[in-house]
């Protein structure tokens, strides 16, 4: 259930950063982020895969956003799911 929870979250925060254009330097501190109804430490492992996966990159330590040489590879992502 949790690895569901987890995949459901990246999807969601792969997709605001997208709208909201959280791309390159354009950047959020990690711990503002915030899913309705889901706990901050399964938004946080969340986060931590989609940093491991590529789809995200860090900034000053705390700062996140998506990976701008990983735009076409987040847009194959997001429609398989």
């Amino acid at each position: 259930m949790q690895k569901r929870q987890i995949d459901i979250v990246k999807n969601h925060i792969l997709r605001r950063f997208l709208n909201k254009t959280m791309i390159g330097m354009n950047y959020v501190n990690r711990q503002n982020i915030h899913v309705k109804k889901i706990g901050g430490d399964i938004v946080q492992k969340a986060i931590d895969e989609l940093i491991k996966d590529g789809f995200l990159e860090t900034h000053h330590k705390d700062c996140i956003s998506i990976n701008p040489r990983m735009l076409k590879s987040i847009g194959e992502h997001l429609e398989k799911s």
